[in-house]
C-alpha cells in the first residue's frame, strides 16, 4: 500500500486492519442503531448484520466519501447474552464503536468489564460508558477502574453537570450526551459527541402510519424500551413500508439531521478531524 498523501487518506490508513478488511475498503457514514431491552443473540445479531449491510449499500449508492463509524447502543435492561459475547459479536458484525452500561458493581463485575474493555481497546475501536439511571458518578468510577486495568474507555455519557464534566476531563475521557436542547453550546461545555435520535424520531412521527407507531410504542412500553429501540428491533417493518412512505421518511430524516448538524456546528468538520488524526499519526508511529 502506498503512503497516504492527504489528511483523509492518513486517517483511513490508521483504521484497524481487521475493520478495513471486513468493510472492503468502503468509506461509510456515521450511524448508530439502538440496542433493544430484551436483546437476544440470534435476533439481535441478524438485525445488526442487516443494519450494517444496508448502511454499506446506502453509502455506495450515494457515493459517500467521508470518514466512517458504526456505533452501537447497549441494551438498557441487560442482555440475554454475556456482555463479552455481545461486544465481540457487535465488533465482528462491523461496528467500530460499542458501549457498555455502568452498574453498581463488585470486584468480580469490574474485572469482567475490564476484560470486555480490553477486547475493544486491543482492536483500537471506540468504547463508550453509559451509566444506568443517568448516574454520571457511577460511570466515572467505572472509567477509573477500567483505566487502572489498562483498558481506558474513549467516552463517558453524562448529563450537563459541570463537576462531573471536570472530573471526566481530568481522567482523560471524552464526554458524550443525548441532550439536543442546546447543541450549539455542547462544545463549550466540554462535550465531544452527541448521540441524537431526535431527527429520526421526529421524521418517524411525521411519516409513519399511525398503526405502525402504535405497534412500536406498545412494544416499547411492554419491554421498558424507548421508541428508537423499538424501531431498531422492528426495522423490517420500516423496510416493508410503501416506497413513497420510505422516501418521505428518508427525506425528513435528512432534513432534521442537517438542521441539527447546523445548530451543533458539526457541518464541514470532517476535513478538520482528519487533519487532526493525520497530525497524531507520526507521534503514534514514533
Amino acid at each position: 500500500m502506498s503512503a497516504p498523501d492527504t489528511p483523509l487518506a492518513t486517517a483511513w490508513a490508521r483504521r484497524p486492519s481487521n475493520a478495513v478488511s471486513r468493510l472492503g475498503g468502503r468509506r461509510l457514514l456515521l450511524a448508530r442503531p439502538s440496542g433493544s431491552a430484551d436483546e437476544k443473540g440470534p435476533e439481535e445479531a441478524r438485525d445488526d448484520a442487516s443494519f450494517v449491510e444496508s448502511a454499506i449499500q446506502a453509502a455506495d449508492e450515494v457515493r459517500f466519501f467521508g470518514p466512517m463509524a458504526f456505533l452501537k447502543e447497549p441494551p438498557r435492561k441487560g442482555s440475554a447474552v454475556p456482555e463479552r459475547d455481545r461486544i465481540l459479536r457487535e465488533i465482528e458484525t462491523g461496528f467500530t464503536g460499542v458501549a457498555v452500561t455502568a452498574r453498581p458493581d463488585t470486584a468480580a463485575s469490574a474485572r469482567d468489564a475490564a476484560l470486555v474493555a480490553a477486547q475493544v481497546c486491543q482492536r483500537e475501536l471506540g468504547l463508550e460508558i453509559v451509566p444506568l439511571g443517568g448516574s454520571p458518578e457511577l460511570g466515572l468510577e467505572l472509567v477509573r477502574q477500567l483505566a487502572s486495568r489498562g483498558a481506558p474507555p474513549s467516552a463517558l455519557r453524562v448529563p450537563d453537570e459541570e463537576g462531573v464534566q471536570a472530573a471526566a476531563r481530568a481522567s482523560g475521557v471524552a464526554l458524550s450526551t443525548t441532550t439536543e436542547l442546546s447543541p450549539s453550546a455542547l462544545r463549550e461545555r466540554g462535550f465531544r459527541q452527541l448521540v441524537a435520535a431526535g431527527p429520526f424520531l421526529r421524521a418517524l412521527h411525521r411519516a409513519a402510519p399511525r398503526e405502525l407507531l402504535e405497534r412500536l410504542q406498545s412494544w416499547a412500553d411492554d419491554n421498558g424500551a424507548t421508541l428508537e429501540q423499538a424501531a431498531a428491533r422492528h426495522q423490517r417493518l420500516l423496510r416493508d413500508l410503501p416506497a413513497k412512505t420510505q422516501d418521505r421518511l428518508e427525506a425528513l430524516c435528512c432534513f432534521e439531521a442537517m438542521e441539527l448538524f447546523e445548530r451543533a456546528g458539526a457541518r464541514a468538520t470532517a476535513a478538520r478531524i482528519a487533519e487532526r488524526v493525520g497530525q497524531n499519526a507520526p507521534r503514534d508511529q514514533a
